[in-house]
């Protein structure tokens, strides 16, 4: 059994064939993500979990119904919350698995928390739903995460295969990229394919994604930064009213 890490969680090549669109996959991620850390036990509400992915309650319930009518997981309601179990996936992959030559997640078999057993897992560090990203933003990284290099921290996957693994358009995919640029969670650089007959054309975008850890510290350190600041205002205009308050009474 794959045990569960304080860090992060495991997930399977699989739960990208499923057939799921955007919303209903990235609320069942959310939902292994909960699992696999021992918290899928307590009782969940669809505030929680909008806030962890970026989607309003209404729209939460909505993708519940959609990932329990299709048989995903169990559900049992506790008046305003909820408790889950997940089900049985393997049988719901709808395309043959087709694992890229590059890819270099851990490679021997699992037996993951649904009690199947995988070829392969991928981890995830369970703090990527701590940086607000909107849905599709989320998603994008999350998939980017189980495409990179254990130890590069790279890939090069086109618009088109991310869209196909997560439900998107190829344009909606591209926005989301650079948005994940713009907010300095990964690096993108173009590359050059050289053909054999000596012509060169644009490849995919090579990927660098940036360990979560070293995210969450600089915004933690841009935050006391800040803080620091607005302190250092607040003395300077305390100091300043001192100063004229002798020149107001006169």
């Amino acid at each position: 059994m794959i045990a569960p890490s304080s860090d992060g969680f495991c997930l399977p090549h699989e739960v990208f064939e499923l057939g799921l669109k955007q919303g209903p996959l990235l609320v069942y991620l959310y939902l292994i993500c909960r699992k696999s850390l021992k918290h899928g036990a307590d009782k969940m509400s669809c505030a929680v979990i909008g806030k962890a992915v970026g989607l309003c309650e209404k729209t939460v319930r909505t993708h519940l119904r959609t990932l329990a009518d299709a048989g995903f997981i169990k559900v049992k309601k506790h008046g305003q919350t909820f408790s889950y179990s997940l089900s049985p996936i393997q049988g719901k992959v709808r395309e043959p698995r087709n694992v890229a030559p590059h890819n270099r997640w851990i490679s021997r078999k699992q037996v993951w928390i649904t009690g199947e057993v995988f070829e392969a897992v991928f981890p995830v560090p369970a703090e990527v739903f701590q940086l607000d990203l909107e849905c599709g933003e989320l998603l994008v990284y999350i998939y980017l995460h189980y495409q990179k290099g254990v130890r590069s921290g790279q890939c090069w996957p086109s618009y088109a295969t991310i869209g196909a693994a997560v439900g998107m358009g190829r344009k909606t995919v591209q926005r989301n990229v650079h948005s994940l640029v713009d907010k300095s969670l990964i690096q993108a650089e173009d590359t050059t394919v050289r053909r054999k007959n000596g012509y060169s054309y644009n490849g995919n975008l090579l990927y660098t994604v940036k360990p979560v850890e070293q995210i969450l510290k600089a915004r933690e350190k841009g935050f006391l930064t800040e803080l620091k600041q607005a302190e250092a205002q607040r003395r300077w205009d305390r100091r300043c009213q001192q100063r004229d308050s002798p020149r107001s009474a006169l």
